[in-house]
């Protein structure tokens, strides 16, 4: 249910017809409030989603533009120009899967229809907003991580649709790779930055990063190879990085005119090999935006409201 015409008190949100109501707010408000949308959990819980509009001077002290290399056992792999990482999934889904099962077979024993089985539901609706919640933290944590980092981040545009009609459809849904691709985004755009998609079919783990010699006989088994024409030793996550930070600022200078620097949030960055990175930095201002704060509220009211 949105609202508008409300108000943050010193321990509540202050909400039509209903008062002052207790919650728990995340971080302060310094903005014009534009709108609040209550909205109420199958666990039955009250969150109060505050959207309001606020001036952030932040300034940009310097460009950086990394490429990320998405998959399932390395979640995320990081080249920033000079140092590559690589970063984990939790896998929720897999880490709770064992109390998932004994709720769901507590639940298949209940009469249907009865109090208890209602009460079972709830029980495994909380196993499934435990697995939700840590698989969002911990993609809103890694995104926040990479916009702090970052200005620019180069990302491969995958097919998420395609790929969960696989038989690796559970792992590509536990791990949320579209939902860190929209994390990203709209983080990096709120301050001044950008996601960069580059296109799927663009062969990122088969291209050698030092000389561009395209491998056609890796397989997807293969983590590891050795160039043919250099004979540099690849890692598969890392190599791919590379070229999608590499494409990424090819796709970035085709956009003035095919000159050899471009223009990114008053920045010159000058189009070199991945060894030999040179930037300028500058200064850029982050615009007016707007912000959601979710807030959890408490004793909204009777289960009629929502």
């Amino acid at each position: 249910m949105k609202m508008c015409g409300m108000s943050v008190k010193n321990k509540g949100i202050k909400l039509p017809k209903l008062g002052v109501v207790k919650a728990k707010i995340s971080q302060v408000i310094n903005g014009k409030i534009k709108s609040v949308t209550v909205s109420k959990t199958s666990t039955d819980k009250y969150f109060a989603a505050i959207l309001f509009e606020m001036d952030d001077s932040t300034t940009i002290e310097k460009l950086k533009i990394s490429g990320i290399d998405l998959g399932l056992s390395s979640l995320v792999t990081v080249f920033d120009g000079e140092t590559t990482y690589k970063i984990d999934p939790i896998k929720p889904t897999r880490k709770y899967a064992k109390r998932l099962k004994r709720r769901q077979q507590a639940l298949s024993r209940k009469a249907k229809g009865s109090n208890n089985r209602q009460k079972a539901i709830k029980e495994v609706a909380k196993v499934h907003e435990k697995i939700a919640n840590t698989r969002q933290d911990f993609l809103h944590k890694l995104s926040r991580k990479l916009c702090d980092e970052n200005q620019i981040v180069v990302a491969e545009n995958l097919n998420i649709k395609g790929l969960a009609r696989t038989k690796l459809a559970k792992s590509i849904h536990d791990d949320g790779l579209g939902m860190l691709l929209n994390f990203l985004d709209y983080k990096l755009e709120r301050e001044g930055g950008k996601l960069v998609k580059v296109d799927r079919f663009y062969p990122s783990t088969k291209l050698c990063s030092c000389c561009g010699f395209k491998n056609d006989s890796l397989t997807l088994s293969i983590r590891e190879w050795i160039c043919p024409e250099c004979k540099s030793h690849h890692d598969r996550d890392e190599n791919a990085a590379k070229n999608l930070r590499e494409e990424g600022m090819r796709i970035l200078s085709t956009n003035t005119d095919g000159q050899s620097e471009f223009q990114a949030w008053g920045e010159t960055v000058r189009l070199l090999g991945t060894c030999t990175q040179k930037r300028v930095w500058g200064e850029s201002r982050i615009p007016r935006h707007s912000v959601s704060l979710t807030a959890g509220v408490s004793n909204v009211g009777h289960s009629s409201h929502p």
